[in-house]
């Protein structure tokens, strides 16, 4: 049985200024960067963690640096695991977005995209990706025991579906918190069990 710890990183500059982020690669704050630092203790006294895997945005990269340096397994960066491409939006101010780019009436349809960014179906074909991928080096590694992924929000609720084979046109969001950490286990013979949800004692 191979734990992974499906972790989002910490609070970004762009929680405190409400401008859409996405794609907008924002740093973490102060606040950020003091919960990957109680993230990554809390991680190396509660697990053993094999290999860590991040989205090459700067918040995400900031909360695995963190990891790796207390835990000292070095980080595999994927683009696969950045966050939903917003387009034109990214980086705007929350409320400009909504006056210049609405939502169509009803939502936008799964394969439609803001102007420049991608759309749903798009997202999850990037989640069914990385999990593809991430089966593959549980499969071809049988040393490998805990693995820690660190994304963000909205791409760990496309991980959740693709991890769970639940249908494309699922609308299940998962909420995670700052730092917050999910933990899983997949047995090699493919059965999955989710053992916990947005865990944020650490921050306690």
């Amino acid at each position: 049985m191979v734990e992974i710890l499906v972790v989002r990183h910490g609070q970004s500059e762009a929680d405190i200024l409400n401008r859409c982020e996405g794609r907008a690669d924002y740093a973490l704050t102060d606040l950020g960067q003091q919960q990957a630092r109680l993230l990554a203790e809390w991680i190396h006294r509660e697990y053993t963690v094999d290999a860590i895997f991040s989205s090459t945005l700067n918040r995400a990269k900031q909360t695995a640096a963190a990891i790796a340096e207390t835990t000292k397994v070095p980080v595999t960066y994927d683009d696969d695991l950045m966050e939903q491409n917003n387009g034109v939006i990214a980086g705007m101010l929350r409320e400009e977005a909504l006056l210049k780019y609405p939502l169509p009436v009803g939502g936008r349809k799964r394969h439609d995209s803001i102007e420049g960014g991608e759309s749903e179906v798009q997202f999850r074909a990037r989640a069914e990706q990385f999990i593809s991928k991430l089966f593959t080096t549980i499969h071809s590694e049988p040393d490998l025991k805990r693995v820690c992924i660190v994304s963000h929000g909205g791409m760990i609720s496309m991980l959740f579906r693709s991890f769970l084979n639940l249908p494309y046109h699922t609308d299940i969001h998962i909420p995670t918190g700052d730092t917050g950490v999910h933990l899983w286990r997949y047995d090699r013979s493919g059965k999955k069990m989710i053992a916990a949800t947005n865990l944020q004692e650490h921050l306690s």
